[in-house]
């Protein structure tokens, strides 16, 4: 993982409240106008210790983010280009998802959205 990724996710879970966090995982997904991500727990971590950090880039979403149950109500969140967002401790394993991203063009990415999610999978 390069390391300018690796200064990145780090400094944000340390603004979060997650010192030493070092992800060994980068995913990375590619939305178009109509995509999007239905409510999920990210389970496939060995331990649930360390926080997930997320990297908007592109056209503007809205993040959804909801309790431990699928059914819990969730916040909309409103994400841009540039938009970080780390989430752990207790809301580690929080339903969330991305609502369909809305038709636009990105000054730099065109019509995409492209979302950076660092996480410590071993």
């Amino acid at each position: 993982m390069p390391d300018t990724f690796l200064a990145l996710a780090g400094s944000a879970a340390a603004a979060g409240g997650f010192a030493g966090f070092a992800p060994d995982v980068c995913l990375i997904n590619r939305y178009v106008p109509g995509a999007r991500m239905t409510l999920h727990q990210d389970r496939d971590e060995a331990n649930f210790e360390w926080p997930i950090v997320s990297v908007s880039l592109g056209l503007p979403a809205v993040f959804l983010f909801g309790g431990d149950r699928r059914s819990y109500r969730h916040r909309r969140i409103p994400l841009c280009h540039g938009d970080v967002l780390v989430w752990g401790g207790t809301a580690r394993l929080h339903h969330h998802g991305v609502l369909p991203l809305d038709a636009g063009n990105h000054a730099t990415l065109g019509a995409l959205r492209l979302n950076l999610t660092f996480r410590r999978a071993r």
